[in-house]
């Protein structure tokens, strides 16, 4: 029902914003140049997005809109994605405000929200539908995740999930229990897996030296190219950078298949609102130690 909504709801924007402003989005399909305008996003990007339009419409002269065209509009991975032809200099600002809002603004109902991952897909999410996505990955199934979502919960005060999200905002325990509901089983190592994971560690220390304090993993899937999520718990601040050496150093030892979140102990206390919560609730409940690599000494 609620897919449905969303589709009339985004058949009926995309009819009002091509009345609004037919200049921004012409020619579509008529030659094998200018293909059709991909615009996919959900209802709660709708209005921030007729806003850009707006802005578009009063920033550019008549005399400049037959260059300028959209091409595509769409959420990937959280990310409000938006490109086009024509006359960058008048718009860009524009352009640039509209991803600034997107990346704080639930793409399901336009509220509050920031960008969290479920699974290891991406979506910017106020608390609320960002428990929903949690019930969706359930390893109950839809059944299970439906009972719990209607069953009074002593830790909510003897009040349904479904209750409380209808009468305020959405507590901590409530977004931690969802995530322990959505959570993977640990993973099962074998020796050869251990053997070649103890060799992330010299990597590791390399890079982080003693804030690195252990490394754990999780959804782990041999075989497979993204084949696990490797968590480093860290003691004290890491820059943004550190993080992106640390991936390419993995990489080239052979480690590109090993997704890195590093994560510190504040978040593992309060996981549902550390930035990453479903990496921290993987730490806690769903992962495995990885053991420090211990190099042969000779005979």
């Amino acid at each position: 029902m609620v897919a449905a909504d969303h589709e009339r709801q985004h058949r009926a924007f995309l009819a009002a914003i091509q009345l609004r402003h037919p200049w921004q989005f012409r020619n579509r399909g008529i030659s094998e140049r200018d293909e059709p305008v991909q615009i996919n996003v959900a209802p709660g990007w709708h209005a921030l997005l007729q806003r850009l339009f707006e802005e578009v419409e009063a920033r550019v002269p008549e005399a400049e809109r037959g260059g300028f065209r959209w091409r595509r509009v769409q959420s990937t991975g959280g990310v409000l994605e938006l490109h086009f032809d024509g006359v960058r200099e008048r718009v860009l600002s524009a352009v640039t405000r509209a991803r600034d809002v997107a990346a704080v603004c639930c793409e399901q109902c336009g509220r509050s929200g920031w960008r969290r991952q479920v699974a290891g897909r991406y979506q910017v999410d106020c608390d609320r539908h960002f428990v929903e996505r949690l019930l969706s990955a359930s390893r109950g199934g839809d059944r299970a995740a439906a009972r719990w979502w209607h069953t009074p919960q002593p830790s909510l005060g003897e009040r349904s999930p479904a209750e409380v999200v209808q009468t305020g905002p959405v507590p901590e325990v409530l977004i931690d229990q969802a995530l322990r509901a959505a959570m993977p089983d640990p993973p099962r190592l074998n020796g050869a897996h251990r053997q070649r994971l103890e060799g992330v560690w010299p990597l590791m220390q390399a890079q982080f030296s003693e804030r690195l304090r252990s490394l754990r993993l999780a959804e782990f899937e041999p075989g497979r190219r993204a084949s696990g999520t490797l968590l480093a718990l860290m003691a004290g601040e890491v820059a943004s950078g550190e993080q992106a050496n640390a991936v390419n150093a993995l990489a080239r030892r052979g480690f590109s298949d090993l997704r890195l979140r590093l994560l510190g102990a504040g978040d593992l206390e309060r996981p549902a609102r550390a930035n990453d919560p479903w990496s921290c609730m993987l730490a806690l409940e769903a992962s495995v130690t990885i053991p420090r690599y211990r190099p042969t000494l000779p005979d």
